[in-house]
């Protein structure tokens, strides 16, 4: 059961409640309260002997939030046989998504009985190419037909060595569908070569009455039967079936995307390809790209620098945007933040569930939406739950791209009051450490461009309709230049946002030190006195168009691990709200604790519940065949990589918890609390196992730490070979034709940095 400890065990001072904002919240290199800063105080019969050889690796954050995707912003453009290269923090990483070896037509999947699978019709083979028609040419964007030169007389030619004797007959399958359909379409051999199925019952059918993924699921035995004649067929219970609503009369669901008609938010095919052709309308795209081209001309022409504050004065700008759907945030709306690969649609389920007022999607590139880059697309999925308060982050690298594809959203989801679909604001990404965000001018690049980040913004507020525009920034790319402040105030005074949130950190720093809720707290002093100034000039009895000005709330984000950092940092940072991120990745009752106030020591059958709530939503948001069942499996492993550093409250000798202590070894309450709190990603196979099967024999996992223990290594590794090749120089070989001299002379600089850990000393010398 859940133990409830008084918030009020650490009561504050008289002088902590007198003394000013700036003041309470700055916080020393060192807690006093600790005797190790950094370290969690475990009480000493929990503490396990140190190890001799540290089992502990460091633990990289950037996953937690804004990590990129590994689509590059500006590619998508190379063939397939162009070589990928693999960069990104994900590039030494691997990861199994199995799938079965003969696959079963989607047309049957979900056919209920075994006998009505001849009767149906395969729209694949009816859609099929008839027997001799030549292949339709498919034409480029700029109309040319991608033929290679000489290819009509290769045609010819090939045509003339072919001859009727080479013609293969048409194959027809007993069930009389047409073999141009590549899928299997006898369900006894699908089911044959098929892996065991999975023990128990499927977590979908036990609390639906019935599985999307049809005979594809991986415990389709436990909902199955053969009857009397040998006929195989499906089992409903329609007892637990959910009543349609009345929405979903009109919208045909059933589909494999959405099986159960819970999942808003998604496009139909046909737009995507219109995306990547070019050919959906962005109109009020194009009339922004021209007003900005005609302002950066004029501008130019007047011999300004880009980077000075320049006015848009010197041509009409557009019209003002649509009035906009008013947003409010306060010090009871808890907001989950946009984290990236870890807040997926099951987790913010289950945050949903647990007291998130507005949830984000993954941080999408607005380019590969653009080009209806379909997992791009699927990142934007949220479930009905989640409405009307989810909100889609973007990341854009240049103006256009990032309007256009503003527009593109909330033009196919125009209302978040829809059932179907529908954001309730878009957020742009200023604060993306991630290098190759960066270097491409998007994430936090922008925060040292602020004229173009203001026009980015302008121009989203534009081309949104009714949708609210928000940002998400950093205190800067330096830790000792901080620009937040002077950005804050330049986005207030254009008034194209609704709320800024603004992270306690700087690029450079990551997440190596405690944010930095002093400078929070500065910058949420200088908003209220712009508030002030402007209600003091403005006469809104007068000006219509500042009395319609939205409010503008502050957000602020970083190191919020409990309610009393929460209430804290609203109390005395004087912020609207705070965003959650680590915090809720570590901990999901979170938003919990903030609701009732008080700390909440969940047991660790509670903190298993979760884990078996989260798998349930997976296999219905991803499908309970093998390739969702892996999936679910990959991105569960990733969130039990947050979840393994929770202490339980019950060990810790003092409170409140911190979210960048790191605790010494340590041992549960009980065994499961023990394997809970392992930070060996085997043990999180072994969880993953409780729900989703044994794993397949080829399965394989690369958890996050280890790759940086590797990275860490080599960077090490770097100096002592640079060392090395310097002295490598001094030595030429004496030979000239000998293999030493050849490797000498050749080799870049940096494929002789690995020389020494292949040849032994002296080795050039010898040969």
């Amino acid at each position: 059961m859940t133990s409830s400890i008084p918030s009020d065990t650490h009561p504050t001072t008289q002088e902590e409640v007198s003394s000013p904002a700036a003041k309470k919240i700055k916080l020393s290199d060192t807690d006093a309260r600790d005797s190790r800063a950094g370290v969690a105080d475990i009480k000493p019969e929990y503490l396990l002997p140190k190890p001799q050889k540290p089992i502990s690796a460091p633990i990289d954050d950037d996953a937690a939030e804004a990590a990129h995707h590994q689509d590059a912003e500006n590619g998508g453009k190379g063939g397939g046989k162009k070589r990928k290269y693999e960069r990104g923090q994900n590039r030494a990483r691997k990861f199994h998504f199995a799938s079965d070896e003969v696959k079963l037509c989607n047309t049957l999947v979900l056919v209920p009985r075994e006998g009505l699978f001849e009767g149906t019709v395969c729209e694949f083979a009816l859609n099929a190419r008839p027997k001799g028609q030549k292949p339709k040419q498919r034409r480029g964007r700029n109309g040319n037909s991608g033929k290679k030169k000489g290819g009509e007389e290769e045609e010819a030619e090939a045509g003339k060595k072919g001859g009727e004797g080479n013609e293969k007959e048409e194959w027809v399958q007993p069930d009389g569908l047409s073999k141009k359909c590549g899928f299997s379409h006898n369900l006894r051999e699908y089911l044959k070569s098929k892996r065991d199925d999975s023990e128990g019952v499927c977590p979908v059918w036990e609390a639906r009455g019935y599985c999307g993924s049809g005979w594809r699921c991986r415990w389709i035995g436990s909902h199955s039967k053969e009857d009397e004649n040998g006929e195989l067929y499906m089992v409903f219970d329609e007892k637990k079936k959910r009543a349609p609503q009345e929405w979903e009369k009109e919208v045909p669901i059933g589909s494999f995307d959405d099986p159960y008609g819970e999942i808003v938010n998604s496009i139909p095919m046909s737009v995507k390809i219109r995306l990547r052709k070019s050919e959906f309308p962005t109109k009020k795209s194009d009339v922004y790209a021209e007003w900005e081209y005609k302002e950066k001309a004029t501008r130019d022409n007047l011999g300004y620098d880009d980077k000075g504050d320049i006015r848009a004065s010197f041509v009409d700008a557009p019209v003002n945007p649509a009035e906009k759907r008013r947003m409010y945030i306060g010090k009871e709306t808890p907001l989950l933040a946009p984290l990236t690969t870890t807040g997926n649609l099951p987790f913010r389920r289950i945050c949903s569930n647990l007291g998130a007022a507005l949830t984000y999607s993954e941080m999408a590139m607005s380019l590969p939406l653009l080009q209806g880059h379909k997992p791009e697309w699927a990142l934007l999925r949220a479930h009905s739950s989640e409405l009307p308060n989810f909100g889609a982050q973007i990341c854009g690298t240049k103006i256009g791209i990032a309007v256009r594809a503003t527009e593109v959203l909330t033009t196919l989801y125009p209302s978040a009051a829809s059932s179907r679909h529908g954001l309730s604001l878009v957020d742009l990404n200023c604060g993306c450490p991630i290098d190759l965000v960066y270097r491409q001018g998007g994430g936090s690049a922008l925060l040292d461009q602020p004229s173009k980040l203001i026009k980015m913004l302008k121009g989203m507020n534009y081309v949104s309709g009714e949708t609210p525009i928000t940002c998400k920034i950093r205190l800067g790319t330096r830790d000792a230049s901080p620009v937040a402040k002077k950005l804050v105030q330049r986005i207030y005074d254009a008034g194209d946002v609704q709320a800024i949130t603004l992270h306690g950190r700087s690029r450079q720093q990551r997440y190596s030190r405690d944010a930095d809720w002093t400078y929070i707290a500065e910058t949420a002093a200088l908003i209220k006195d712009l508030k002030q100034k402007s209600d003091s000039i403005v006469d809104t009895a007068i000006d219509k168009e500042a009395r319609d000005k939205p409010n503008v709330f502050f957000v602020g984000n970083g190191d919020c691990y409990s309610h009393v950092d929460y209430y804290n940092s609203i109390d005395q940072g004087k912020v609207d709200g705070v965003m959650l991120a680590r915090g809720a990745l570590i901990k999901p009752w979170l938003f919990e604790e903030i609701q009732k106030g008080q700390y909440l020591d969940k047991s660790a059958t509670e903190r298993l519940d979760y884990i078996r709530e989260y798998v349930r939503y997976g296999l219905e948001c991803w499908g309970s065949d093998e390739l969702g069942v892996a999936t679910t499996r990959r991105f569960l492993l990733e969130w039990l990589s947050f979840g393994c550093r929770y202490v339980p409250l019950g060990i810790l000798e003092r409170l409140p918890p911190r979210i960048q202590d790191r605790p010494p070894p340590w041992k549960g309450r009980n065994e499961l609390e023990c394997l809970l709190g392992s930070s060996d990603y085997r043990d999180w196979i072994k969880i993953s196992e409780m729900f989703l099967g044994p794993c397949p024999s080829d399965f394989y996992f690369t958890p996050k730490h280890k790759v940086c223990r590797i990275i860490f290594y080599f960077l090490v590794e770097r100096r002592k070979a640079n060392q090395w090749i310097r002295a490598m120089r001094t030595r030429r070989p004496k030979r000239k034709g000998s293999l030493g001299y050849r490797l000498w002379r050749h080799a870049t600089p940096l494929s002789q940095a690995f020389f020494p850990f292949f040849f032994p000393a002296g080795f050039w010398c010898r040969t």
